[in-house]
């Protein structure tokens, strides 16, 4: 067999094997880093079962932690955040900041379908509460994003493509944002569900392509010694 690994066919079999084997481990340990993600989504996502804090405004805080946090909505900053689905229908997320003592923090109100609206048409959302209110809800990162206001195509300035900082007007809680859970009583909106997080798929398929490498392995040695048991007879 020794000297079958000599010939210039079975060095390059053999580099190519190689290369599969670490491809397929790069791969393996992609989705098994991707799977360690989704079980720190699982832990935070477990904060929220725990009671609501009151943050301060600007401070960093976990995501998924519970907050109740009191204020007034600022009807000038409301955003439609376009095409967002939500059980088969297309819809805008609302997005307010809610103006309290210490700053005001950016809250996901809720869900409102787009059905029978033009592009350059709103929602027709009425707010019932233009008083004091408390909000609860749980935490979510507020992305920096990646298109500008002047970006957005000609929409209407209450309408944004992404929630993100570069196209919501500037909060003091510039990093977070509040998705509420459960949605204002009495209000048309729907509460936007929490993401869903399964990690035996990544898992599976971090042992799917090591399987492929032990495959890659055993095809490797199997050729090569039955080309050299054909070779001594």
């Amino acid at each position: 067999m020794l000297a079958l690994l000599r010939t210039p066919r079975w060095q390059g079999f053999t580099a190519v094997v190689i290369l599969a084997i670490v491809a397929f481990g790069l791969l393996s340990r992609w989705q098994w880093d991707r799977a360690e993600v989704k079980q720190a989504e699982q832990r935070a996502q477990a904060l929220a079962e725990r009671d609501p804090i009151t943050p301060s405004i600007g401070d960093d805080v976990a995501e998924f932690t519970p907050v109740a946090i009191s204020g007034t909505f600022d009807d000038a900053t409301r955003r439609f955040v376009r095409q967002r689905p939500l059980e088969g229908r297309n819809g805008f997320w609302v997005m307010e900041q809610l103006s309290t003592p210490q700053g005001s923090v950016w809250v996901l109100r809720g869900w409102t379908p787009s059905e029978g609206l033009r592009a350059a048409d709103n929602p027709d959302f009425v707010d019932i509460n233009s008083g004091p209110v408390t909000v609860t809800g749980v935490v979510r990162p507020l992305p920096e994003g990646e298109k500008l206001p002047e970006d957005r195509g000609g929409l209407p300035p209450e309408q944004v493509t992404e929630l993100a900082r570069l196209q919501l007007p500037e909060a003091d809680s510039s990093d977070w944002y509040v998705q509420q859970i459960p949605t204002e009583q009495g209000s048309a909106l729907v509460a936007v569900p929490l993401p869903e997080v399964d990690d035996l798929q990544n898992i599976s398929y971090a042992i799917q392509w090591l399987l492929f490498a032990a495959v890659a392995i055993g095809g490797w040695f199997f050729f090569l010694r039955r080309e050299a048991r054909e070779s001594s007879e």
